[in-house]
Formats: C-alpha cells, sequence, structure tokens
C-alpha cells in the first residue's frame, strides 16, 4: 500500500519537478523572483500556522555559533585553483574543553551529498545532528563543502558567473577537492589520519578520490558510508523517471547556455519553500517532496523538511545531476563522466565511459543503509559492499523503515544511527 502511494505521489509530482527544473534553465527573470517573494510573504500572514524555523534562513556558520559551538573558517585551494569553504568545530561546547584547535585530538571529517552543503551535519537538535554530537565526544570535526554550493563558489581566475567556472562534474570533485579538503585537514591539525563520514554523494566523492590518488588509502583511518552512493541502478524514487530524459535534458543545458544548476537562491527553490513554508497543507506537500526523492519515513522531524527547503538544493554543476542520470541509465556500472561515443574516445579513449575500480578503495569502509532509502537503495549498497577492496562492513539502520533522509532529518536519527556509529570510531 506504501508502495502504491508513493508510486503515485512520485508520478503526481514528477510534472512539478520538471517544471522546476526547466525553470533553472532558463534563468527566470529577477522580476519574476521578487513576486515569488512576495506572494509567500502574504500567503504566510493569511495562515500563519506554519512559522518557519531560525536554521530554515541561518546560514551554517551562524547555526554553529547559536547552538554554543566554536566555529572556525578556512578556504581550501584545490590543484585546479577552486576555493572551498570547510567549517571547523574544534571542540564541544562544555566551558571547560580546550580552545587552542591544536591538541592532538582524533579528527573526523564530514562530507555531504550532492547539491547539499554542510547543512545537513548541524541542524536540528544537538543530540540529532552528527557534527555536535562528534565534537561533544571529543572529536575535532570539519565539514566539508563542494565546488559550486553556496559557501565554495569561488576560484582563483574562473567567474561563477560564467560557464567555464561550471565545467565540472563527480570526477573532478573526487579528484580534486577531496584530496585537498584532506591534505588540508591534516596538514592544519597536525595528523597522520583522520576518520571520514560520507553522505550520499560524499561517499561517492571519497571512492573516486582513493582510486585516482592511491596513497589518500592510507590517510584514512575509517570510512563510513551513509547512505552511500556509487552506482545508482536501483533507485527507488522519482528521478527513475527522469533520468531517461537526461540526453535531451543534457541538449537544453548546452542550448541556453546554463551554469549553476539549481541553486537556493533560484526560482525553483523559492517556489518550492511558497509551498512548504505556506500553510499546513504546504508542509504536507513538502514532505510528499521529501518521500519522492528520499523514500518514505515514519520518523522525519517536520520542522527539518522546512530547514531543508531553506537549504537545498544549494546549487551545482549541469555535470554533476546528469552523471547522477547517466550512472542509472549505465545499467548496473559506476562510470566516469559519460561524454558521449566521440567525446568518450576523446577523453579516455574508448566509446563507453570507463568503470571506476572500487577494488582500489584500500581504506576500511563501513555502510550504513536505510531500507527504504531511494537513493541508496539495499541492492545499490550491497553491489557496492561486495565490490571495495576493504569494506568492513554493512550496518542495516533501523528495522522496517529509514529513509536517505532519515540519514539528518529523522527524531530517532540518535538512537538508530548514532549510538551505532560512535561504537565503531576509533
Amino acid at each position: 500500500m506504501i508502495a502504491q502511494l508513493l508510486k503515485a505521489c512520485c508520478k503526481s509530482l514528477l510534472a512539478l519537478v520538471v517544471l522546476l527544473i526547466a525553470a533553472s534553465y532558463f534563468h527566470v527573470s529577477t522580476p519574476l523572483d521578487s513576486w515569488t517573494d512576495s506572494l509567500s510573504a502574504v500567503y504566510s500572514k493569511l495562515n500563519a500556522s506554519v512559522p518557519v524555523p531560525y536554521e530554515a534562513v541561518t546560514p551554517t556558520p551562524d547555526i554553529i555559533v547559536s547552538k554554543g559551538y566554536p566555529l572556525e573558517i578556512h578556504d581550501v585551494t584545490t590543484e585546479d585553483g577552486y576555493i572551498l569553504r570547510l567549517h571547523r568545530i574544534p571542540h564541544g561546547n562544555r566551558s571547560d574543553d580546550d580552545s587552542d584547535g591544536m591538541s592532538p585530538k582524533k579528527v573526523i571529517f564530514l562530507q555531504h551529498g550532492i547539491f547539499a552543503t554542510d547543512f545537513v551535519w548541524v541542524t536540528g537538535p544537538t543530540t540529532d545532528a552528527l557534527a555536535y554530537v562528534l565534537a561533544d565526544q571529543g572529536y575535532d570535526v570539519w565539514l566539508g563543502n563542494s565546488r559550486g554550493n553556496t559557501y565554495s563558489r569561488k576560484h582563483v581566475t574562473l567567474d561563477p558567473d560564467d560557464l567555464p567556472y561550471w565545467d565540472f562534474s563527480w570526477d573532478e570533485l573526487g579528484r580534486y577537492d577531496i584530496p585537498a579538503s584532506v591534505d588540508y585537514i591534516l596538514k592544519r591539525t597536525q595528523q597522520k589520519k583522520l576518520t571520514y563520514v560520507g553522505y550520499s554523494l560524499g561517499c561517492a566523492l571519497f571512492f573516486i578520490s582513493a582510486v585516482d590518488h592511491p596513497q589518500l588509502n592510507d590517510q584514512i583511518e575509517m570510512m563510513i558510508g551513509l547512505g552511500p552512493t556509487s552506482r545508482v541502478t536501483q533507485l527507488h524514487n522519482i528521478f527513475r523517471f527522469i533520468a531517461p530524459l537526461d540526453t535531451p535534458l543534457q541538449y537544453l543545458l548546452r542550448l541556453f547556455r546554463v551554469t549553476v544548476f539549481l541553486p537556493i537562491d533560484g526560482i525553483a527553490a523559492k517556489m518550492l519553500q511558497l509551498v512548504a513554508y505556506s500553510s499546513r497543507i504546504g508542509t504536507i506537500l513538502g514532505q510528499l517532496i521529501n518521500f519522492s526523492v528520499f523514500g518514505f519515513s515514519e520518523t522525519t522531524n517536520l520542522s527539518l523538511v522546512h530547514v531543508l527547503m531553506g537549504h537545498y538544493p544549494a546549487g551545482g554543476s549541469p555535470k554533476t545531476v546528469s552523471q547522477f542520470f547517466e550512472n542509472y541509465n549505465a545499467g548496473g556500472k559506476f562510470t566516469r563522466f559519460n561524454y558521449g561515443a566521440e567525446g568518450n574516445v576523446e577523453h579516455y579513449g574508448t566509446e563507453t565511459a570507463p568503470e571506476y575500480n572500487l577494488k582500489l578503495v584500500t581504506a576500511p569502509v563501513y555502510l550504513f543503509y536505510g531500507v527504504t532509502d531511494g537513493v541508496a537503495t539495499p541492492e545499490d549498497v550491497s553491489w557496492l559492499s561486495s565490490n571495495l577492496g576493504n569494506h568492513q562492513g554493512s550496518v542495516q539502520v533501523g528495522v522496517n523503515v529509514f529513509s536517505h533522509g532519515d540519514f539528518f532529518m529523522s527524531q530517532n536519527v540518535s538512537e538508530l544511527l548514532f549510538k551505532p556509529l560512535l561504537k565503531m570510531l576509533p
């Protein structure tokens, strides 16, 4: 019954999602942006039953400080010139904790998923947000932000308003962003190794980095994958209906010279916020959109759905979403970016995009997955575990229901996920 309901929701929401994506392609004008802002304000006053949470309209650094935790901001420049923003929580919020940020604590690096930012680690109650939980356990916590998102939209020479800046895919995110961040953190903390915790695409980026930079494996004490993606052949969400349309979508992207894809200040994001913030009905629709993407959940913190709409999507490159769709279309493979037969010959020397050899990931890897995860499905996680070079174990989170969004939005995340995760950590 639940599966049928989700299928119906996915189909009914498909037209809306395609419309929102199309809006971002066409760069709808600023006057319309102002109109949606005004309409949202008026609608909220007419039905003020949905107060927008503070965290929905607050940047990550301010959220961290508001919870009483120390914050450091670091900028890292990658080998290809992208400037990434790292947020550091060097210790917990206890007054008796050290504050120099240089003590030899165990270091943990948290990397978010596709089109997100590090907000996923710091929103909601401090007991239900992994960054605070780890900091209070005595870890030195670093939060990564991928190139192109809200906090990492700078370059040494390229302008984010121009197409060349956005010419990157998963391949570059893994090849350049992850090694640059890990090297910087280890140098700054004077440590030899760190623990890497990835969520969703943050896991795929680690695997890409470990394959392209074998020495990275020796810098990792442990890798923990939450809702880990690599191949995405068994999608149980709305994207399985959109993925077959990747070729015409890519044609539109090139035709209209799209730069940033789905930024948080774009028309698509504002329309989603308009729906979710306006009324109780809007909240329900926001939750249905959440289910259509992340999978069904019974424990979602509804206030965090509003927070999600305030921070997500945070922008990325068109090639990033294309690679997601192409991995679905590839039929059981985790491949490099697909440039088409002619482009693949030019880039790789073969007509098909090469697969990533996951056996080269030799760092110890632990995976956490949910039964109702619509993105990192149990089938795909099982495939991933059998292909990794040093898979240490997989843990099913919950019993019958735990979605992709539950990794940061479940009211039970502390009990179901954090407790077993903390027992694993060095």
